[in-house]
């Protein structure tokens, strides 16, 4: 073969290498743009989920704590008419009137005008009058056996409820029913939202009367920190709001619909409601809300009140999703200049991208594995391994902040030592993986009872200790209380062995000043020590007030 020929095989091989190379490199150019375009959606929709889970349980917890305070407090106010209606003087004057008193036919000035004649009920009104301010409710009123109010406290005088006739109330058939009640309703003569709470007068079998206490839907608005956040009552109208714009709306499918025009007038005094406008979003598969008045997509949580029916409402902004859809262009506008510069060195720049994404995977995994490791160590560093309370160092570290922040100020600080009544016998008799089990069971049965602020720590074998932070004695000892009879209540199962147990708690309030972690623990530790030695099953505090009366006697 002449040179000649030998150069025209040459240079057909080489064009067609140069072919084959410039098919390859669109080929990878191609599955570059596409793969960076897949990386970056990956990325952004991963982010999107991250933030979208951390939003979610920001609204659960605001929601549940929301939930929370206000039902400590309305737990206050229904306890109020149970007392006040086994008050002597109350019975007396109802018992003068009898359970078949007949509902007053007279004008309402005239009544009112006789009832103010009667001193004895001139006296009530001014003692109701003086308890609604001292106990933290906006009214308090007395109705006899009939309906008919007798005597108020707390209402502006164009307003008062003595003379009115209560007898349509859901609130007075409950109680004459079941002896207690509740019911929403707009003020009969105050026209103000509010939550009504009543107790029967009975004396001897007798049906007497009713008495009732009323709390103004707006204190809740004093609770609720969030211009998101609503609250509703059973039949799905908004109650209580910071955004008055959506007081006496309805959510989707509130039952109030299903109430008769009268009862709607009764109880709202209104007979129809706009509908709170909440639409559903789907974005990239992400499903979210928006409400009404806000252009940026939300997330929404809710906590019921079983014993008040009323449903707490947090709806949540997502205003970091558009910024992270923003952001997700980056990614791939920097995996495409990769790509560009990977490929205008075809033959040494395959080679190094080869070795280049083996170095990133390697990386990449090493990283993956030192994150786990560090997750991994991080948990091990702060919480116990068997229980998932905290440990003891990070228990006590936090304590001492605590009462650092405390002492700055100012705030109360509680700790309660918890320690399990007779597990040694429990390890003897069933052996320690049933020991296991029933610490476990100690930890979920506490944690049902605390509050978000609080803290759970294990300081060692089965004794534990509890953080509670801004808390007064008095509040320590009735949780400490709570979580006591929880945990009697409560069964921890080894397999078909139901195992019932005690815990014995000591309860101590920070003093301050040279009063260290180690001096505090030790109180509450003797503390314990002393709910021991009284018979166990008990806690023991320096000097809780367990006997307080809530109410003046009348």
């Amino acid at each position: 073969m002449s040179n000649a020929e030998i150069s025209g095989v040459a240079w057909t091989a080489t064009r067609g290498r140069v072919r084959l190379g410039m098919l390859i490199t669109l080929v990878v150019a191609s599955a570059w743009v596409f793969g960076s375009w897949l990386v970056a959606e990956s990325l952004c929709l991963e982010r999107t989920s991250r933030m979208l889970e951390r939003e979610q349980d920001a609204a659960s917890s605001a929601a549940i704590s929301l939930g929370a305070n206000i039902g400590f407090t309305l737990a206050h106010m229904r306890n109020i008419p149970k007392i006040l209606a086994r008050q002597p003087e109350i019975e007396t004057i109802l018992s003068s009137m009898g359970p078949d008193v007949q509902r007053s036919n007279l004008a309402l000035p005239r009544f009112r005008k006789m009832l103010a004649k009667d001193t004895r009920l001139s006296h009530v009104s001014k003692r109701l009058e003086t308890m609604a301010a001292e106990l933290g409710v906006d009214q308090i009123w007395i109705m006899n056996a009939a309906g008919d109010c007798v005597a108020s406290g707390g209402f502006p005088l164009a307003t008062t409820a003595t003379g009115v006739n209560y007898l349509d109330r859901e609130y007075f058939w409950m109680a004459k029913r079941e002896g207690v009640g509740r019911q929403f309703a707009v003020g009969r003569t105050t026209n103000t939202p509010g939550i009504f709470y009543s107790a029967a007068v009975v004396v001897g079998n007798r049906f007497l009367g009713v008495i009732a206490v009323k709390i103004d839907t707006v204190q809740f608005s004093r609770l609720i920190n969030d211009r998101n956040a609503f609250i509703t009552d059973e039949n799905g109208v908004v109650i209580t709001a910071t955004d008055t714009g959506l007081l006496m709306k309805t959510v989707p499918g509130a039952r109030v619909s299903r109430l008769t025009e009268s009862e709607r007038e009764s109880r709202y005094k209104r007979r129809e409601f706009a509908m709170l406008a909440v639409d559903s979003l789907d974005l990239d598969g992400f499903r979210l809300l928006r409400l009404e008045g806000h252009s940026t997509p939300m997330l929404m949580a809710f906590s019921g009140n079983q014993a008040d029916n009323l449903k707490i409402w947090v709806f949540r902004e997502v205003t970091e999703l558009w910024r992270i859809r923003q952001e997700g262009l980056w990614p791939f506008l920097i995996l495409l200049l990769v790509g560009a510069l990977l490929i205008a060195s075809v033959g040494a720049g395959i080679n190094y991208l080869r070795r280049g994404k083996d170095h990133q995977a390697e990386i990449a995994r090493v990283n993956a594995e030192l994150i786990k490791l560090n997750d991994e160590l991080r948990v091990q560093a702060r919480f116990d391994s068997m229980t998932g309370c905290s440990n003891r160092r990070h228990f006590l570290e936090e304590l001492g902040n605590e009462l650092k922040r405390s002492s700055r100020f100012g705030f109360s600080c509680c700790l309660a030592v918890l320690d399990i009544d007779h597990f040694k016998e429990v390890n003897d008799q069933y052996g320690h993986a049933t020991g296991d089990i029933l610490l476990k069971h100690f930890v979920q049965t506490v944690g049902k009872c605390l509050r978000s602020s609080d803290l759970l720590g294990r300081l060692g074998g089965e004794e534990f200790a509890l953080l509670m932070p801004q808390t007064a004695l008095a509040g320590a000892f009735e949780l400490a209380e709570r979580i006591r009879v929880a945990v009697e209540s409560a069964v921890a199962m080894s397999g078909q062995i139901e195992i019932r147990f005690t815990v014995s708690i000591g309860v101590e309030q920070w003093w301050g000043g040279d009063d260290s972690v180690e001096t505090f623990v030790a109180r509450a530790d003797d503390a314990m020590y002393e709910a021991k030695r009284g018979g166990r099953n008990q806690v023991y505090a320096e000097s809780p007030s367990n006997n307080l009366s809530l109410f003046p006697e009348i």
